[in-house]
């Protein structure tokens, strides 16, 4: 479980510490303050040597394709690939450390040759194979315990496969990373239910394990009765059982509904390990949330896993205090990002108690 992350030339962070985290860790601030940026540093420092993590959290806000000519240059304060983004963690695993660090090193472009078939009558493919490789590979420099070092490096490739056509991957060293627990990123962008979230919950029907779900969800729903896996044409979907003749989609219950399934389905799927939401409170009505959070926090416990989310919601941050009030283990944490006029940030804690006065008094922690 994480205690304390530093970040330091990471997206919109030239540095940032937190420290004090519990299990369950609400992240507020203003907009534009780098909630999301945190989150998505946590989880690039999780995935340790997987240099393709930088690649997909772009597409968690909706971005293009990295290009060729600045790959994973957001990932870098003000773009600068000069610099060395480092991650750095504290944590209950032992006593050391886990430290990222991510730098970037030029290279040049390469063309490989192929050979030509004997019979030239019947040769219908190219006769070498170029590759535009971006001018710069990124490298994952691992620090993983007193003694263990790992590195790994990744750069995009663009390889003329025929006239005319070409293809853009990763191209990255493969190297065994350390044992990392399991790590899950739920996107504010996300709606409806996702593949993943019905791979998660096939998952759990195989281990018979589904009805953990079914209670938290009766939480928003309590009519519903039931949920199964669907196959409709060439899609399998989620359906529920809510008192009708017959079973419906999952994302005709709404927004929330949709929400809190893979919120649950994350935590389930991810034993021992840590799960991040942006926007958390999306879809959920404020009149629930306090529900909600009481059975999120117990899932959480009853899998050991350490959850991290933003918030824009003051109704949110209320409902989780008064969810967590009496909590014997005082396992909640706010922390409210703050940005000086000179463009130095801060994580401001508040742990149960401080949070309960300032919500008492109605004073700003969003």
């Amino acid at each position: 479980m994480y205690r304390s992350f530093t970040i330091k030339n990471f997206r919109c962070f030239d540095e940032l510490t937190v420290e004090g985290m519990g299990r369950i860790n609400l992240i507020a601030g203003k907009n534009n303050v780098g909630k999301t940026a945190l989150l998505e540093a946590l989880w690039v420092h999780h995935g340790a040597v997987n240099p393709d993590v930088g690649v997909r959290i772009g597409t968690f806000r909706g971005l293009d394709a990295p290009s060729l000519d600045n790959f994973l240059a957001d990932l870098f304060h003000r773009f600068n690939r000069g610099g060395v983004i480092e991650l750095l963690a504290i944590g209950d695993w032992s006593e050391s450390p886990r430290e990222l660090r991510i730098s970037c090193e030029e290279v040049s472009t390469v063309e490989v040759p192929l050979p030509r078939p004997r019979d030239e009558q019947h040769d219908t493919r190219q006769t070498s194979s170029t590759f535009n490789n971006s001018s710069s590979r990124v490298v994952f420099d691992y620090t993983f315990g007193p003694d263990v070092q790992l590195s790994a490096t990744g750069r995009l490739v663009e390889q003329i496969v025929g006239p005319g056509v070409s293809t853009i991957a990763m191209e990255q060293t493969q190297r065994p990373r350390p044992y990392q627990e399991n790590g899950i990123f739920l996107a504010a962008r996300r709606t409806g239910v996702s593949n993943e979230d019905v791979q998660r919950y096939s998952q759990l029907e195989v281990a018979g394990q589904e009805g953990k779900i079914l209670d938290i969800l009766e939480q928003i729903e309590p009519s519903l009765g039931r949920l199964a896996v669907v196959a409709t044409g060439q899609e399998t979907r989620i359906y529920g059982e809510i008192g009708l003749d017959r079973l419906i989609p999952f994302q005709l219950m709404g927004d929330g509904m949709s929400r809190l399934l893979s919120v649950a389905l994350a935590i389930a799927t991810a034993p021992g390990g840590i799960v991040l939401v942006d926007e958390i409170e999306n879809g959920i009505h404020h009149s629930v949330m306090e529900k909600v959070w009481k059975a999120i926090g117990a899932f959480a416990h009853s899998y050991d896993v350490q959850l991290f989310a933003t918030t824009h919601s003051y109704e949110c941050i209320g409902a989780a205090y008064r969810a967590f009030e009496s909590d014997e283990e005082d396992e909640l944490r706010l922390f409210r990002i703050e940005r000086s006029k000179e463009g130095k940030f801060r994580a401001v804690k508040f742990d149960r108690e401080r949070l309960g006065s300032v919500l008492q008094f109605n004073m700003e922690v969003i």
